[in-house]
């Protein structure tokens, strides 16, 4: 059967972290987005996002979209089917506010993984370390994280704690065995 591993959390948990090593170790292709803005220098059509026009990204079926300046953004129903047709595990770094979409339109063939760490400490000194703005970062952990955990959602949610790299992995490789 079909599976999409959702991978959400906050900034700094470790969401690319976690979709880079379920590529690199078991070939499970992440759901490429789309995108209306220009490419950047060393990106791909086809590799880094599909690159679209305002016209052909509206016709196309998402599960979420958004605008952030005069750029959309979004993940598609097409860009899924593909990513399926190379394997029937694949995954998508995807905010929050787009798992509900996932969930109702897919159901048990969505499987949420929330991604997060035991202490906002351990957030801020990895954002910190990435070279973050730290006026934002404060911003980001004091208020409601964009990215936090939604009561409803949490009946969705496989959550995995990301504080030491080899036990992410290790769980991560239980995963893998238990969805394929």
């Amino acid at each position: 059967m079909k599976k999409i591993i959702l991978i959400a959390g906050p900034s700094g948990a470790g969401k690319t972290t976690v979709s880079e090593y379920l590529t690199e170790k078991y070939g499970i292709p992440r759901v490429l987005t789309h995108t209306t803005r220009p490419m950047r220098s060393g990106e791909e059509q086809n590799v880094s996002y599909h690159f679209e026009t305002d016209e052909t990204f509206a016709q196309l079926h998402f599960f979420e979209h958004i605008k952030y300046g005069s750029y959309q953004y979004g993940s598609s129903r097409e860009a899924l089917n593909l990513a399926w047709q190379k394997s029937d595990l694949v995954s998508l770094i995807v905010d929050i506010k787009g798992i509900y979409s996932y969930i109702k339109q897919l159901g048990d063939k969505a499987y949420f993984l929330y991604v997060t760490t035991s202490t906002k400490e351990e957030l801020k000194q990895r954002l910190l370390k990435r070279g973050d703005d730290p006026a934002k970062i404060k911003e980001r952990l004091s208020g409601s994280e964009l990215n936090a955990l939604p009561e409803d959602l949490k009946q969705y949610a496989h959550i995995l704690v990301n504080d030491n790299l080899t036990e992410t992995k290790n769980a991560l490789d239980a995963l893998v065995a238990k969805l394929r």
